[in-house]
């Protein structure tokens, strides 16, 4: 069935247009806030809105068949097939190696850094772990953080429940003891802010949706807003701007001596000296998310608008969700819902009753009405009774508030299966 293909298809489809939205509203909040935690804040709402926007698009799944579609005589009837998906429901298809190739991407960085932290030696000065018990209590870090010296190429921190703070093998000979300071202060302040389990749902955001430039510009503005909220409490530990400035100059010196690939990572912390010595740069919004936008509201505005389908017209819409609710199956619903002439979708009903055997529909109005009238208030049994049929025994329990039915033989069920359910709302 292609129901749940075609979901995901419109939720990775109207990703596009709310992503590219979200990002022009991003960058236009950003260039009237100047603080880090204020700036870090519209940013980690601007991430969750782009995460969970796309997913209003999808729909709760129909129920299951009924137990009666199966018929000795449905063959003799119309077997028309149903109307081929659509393309949106090819996009999953080509989004799932995408999304496996970067989460096994990020497994692989976290096995990675696992294995250096195993690799690790623990850092034995007395006067450098005072500073770290100091900080952490200033912070209100319960938890003991542990120092490491390990083969990395810049400080790393990692874990929450037993928080670690990884440093490169040249800091200790490498740094002074102010800007050896001054990095483990910036690592505890991550360590405070709990940065590592939102780290690690921002991984996940870039696995999910890997294919939207917006949603790396996104990514990459909250990592960078990160550092600068930590920096912010690395100079209040301190007490001394300059004094950090000059410590993660130290630090981008030394990774100047390393290979080219942290190029980058120096051109990072040059921009964050920077800023701690408030020569800030302007705030510029992304290029790619106006273009990006009315590529895909071109692109939303070419599929039928839905108030012209089938399942928009008033007759049909209480046909679909309170006659055959629960007897529809999935690709029948997506196939109803692409259906357009009145002509089709008429067709369509006739069809329906067809694939399901002479008597079908007759035994279907049957049971509603029994089944409502019964249980006026009550779902699960109108349901139950709507796809099962007649129990083979009822027992009735009104002290204690529920019914149990018992149905000796039902195909792929067990003997004797049985359903309880509560009549108290009754």
């Amino acid at each position: 069935m292609n129901s749940w293909r075609e979901t995901a298809g419109l939720v990775l489809l109207h990703s596009f247009w709310t992503g590219a939205l979200v990002a022009a509203a991003l960058s236009f909040a950003l260039s009237f806030l100047r603080g880090a935690s204020a700036r870090y804040g519209v940013t980690v709402v601007a991430l969750c809105v782009f995460a969970l926007v796309p997913l209003f698009w999808m729909r709760p799944q129909a129920a299951a068949g009924v137990a009666w579609v199966a018929s000795s005589n449905a063959g003799a009837l119309s077997t028309e097939p149903l109307p081929a998906p659509s393309w949106v429901s090819v996009l999953p298809l080509a989004w799932a190696p995408g999304a496996a190739l970067f989460a096994v991407r990020a497994l692989g960085g976290w096995a990675v850094i696992l294995r250096l932290r195993r690799n690790a030696v623990a850092v034995t000065d007395p006067q450098l772990l005072e500073v770290v018990r100091r900080w952490s209590a200033a912070l209100g870090v319960t938890r003991q953080v542990h120092v490491f010296m390990a083969a990395v190429e810049s400080p790393v921190t990692m874990g929450w429940w037993r928080p670690v703070v990884l440093l490169p093998l040249s800091a200790l000979t490498g740094l002074g003891r102010p800007a050896l300071e001054a990095v483990l202060a910036h690592e505890l302040a991550h360590i405070a802010r709990h940065d590592y389990l939102l780290n690690w749902l921002q991984v996940w955001f870039e696995i999910v949706y890997f294919y939207h430039p917006a949603a790396w510009w996104i990514s990459s503005v909250l990592r960078r807003e990160r550092e600068h909220c930590c920096d912010d409490v690395a100079v209040q530990l301190s007490g001394d701007r300059a004094r950090y400035a000059r410590a993660l100059l130290q630090l981008a010196e030394l990774l100047s001596c390393r290979p080219p690939a942290l190029a980058a990572r120096q051109g990072e912390i040059e921009t964050r000296i920077r800023r701690i010595l408030q020569m800030n740069q302007p705030t510029t919004a992304p290029v790619w998310a106006l273009p990006l936008l009315l590529l895909a509201v071109s692109l939303v505005s070419a599929q039928p608008p839905s108030a012209n389908t089938c399942a928009s017209l008033p007759r049909h819409q209480t046909w679909l969700r309170t006659q055959v609710q629960w007897i529809i199956e999935d690709r029948e619903r997506a196939a109803f819902g692409r259906l357009k002439e009145p002509a089709e979708c008429e067709r369509f009903v006739e069809q329906f009753w067809q694939r399901r055997g002479a008597g079908a529909k007759a035994e279907h109005e049957r049971r509603m009405q029994w089944a409502a009238k019964r249980y006026p208030t009550l779902e699960a049994p109108q349901r139950l009774y709507v796809q099962l049929g007649p129990p083979d025994e009822i027992e009735s329990h009104p002290k204690e508030g529920y019914e149990a039915w018992r149905y000796r033989s039902l195909p792929g069920k067990e003997k004797n299966y049985t359903v309880r359910f509560d009549l108290k709302s009754r």
